[in-house]
Formats: structure tokens, sequence, C-alpha cells
């Protein structure tokens, strides 16, 4: 299983779809207020710049989330 799109959404959700046609709604917030560092995804001009490659969403080195944790945090729109 691996990323196909990622689409940056209000309230600092990432809509996710998958090579298996699942879309999930990850709430990054959640996760910026349980990893402190994370804090500069705040900037909603950053967050809107992710980017994705293979199993990982990701801003920059410092700040990424592997599928694994998508799969585990995030909400199934769609299987």
């Amino acid at each position: 299983m691996k990323l196909i799109n990622v689409e940056p959404k209000d309230n600092y959700i990432l809509r996710i779809s998958l090579d298996d046609d699942s879309i999930i709604d990850f709430d990054v917030k959640a996760e910026l207020e349980r990893i402190p560092c994370y804090k500069p995804l705040y900037d909603f001009a950053l967050f809107k710049t992710v980017k994705f490659k293979n199993k990982r969403i990701y801003w920059s080195d410092q700040f990424d989330f592997h599928l694994d944790q998508i799969l585990e945090r995030g909400r199934f729109l769609k299987l």
C-alpha cells in the first residue's frame, strides 16, 4: 500500500488517497498538540506545502509522518 495523493484541507486535516482506493482524513492538529517540535506546522502556509513519496508525507526532514502512523490515527472515509 502506498500514497497516491495528499490534499491539505481546513483545520489541519490531510485527505490522503492510497493505491487501494482508500481515502483517509488525517488530523495533523492532534499530532501537533501531541508532538511539540512539530508546532511550526501551525503556520497554515507551511502546512499547505505538504509533499508525499511512497509511504511518507512530509514538509521537511524535520516534519514527516509515515503511512503506519496515518493508518493508526487517521479516519477512513472510503475502503
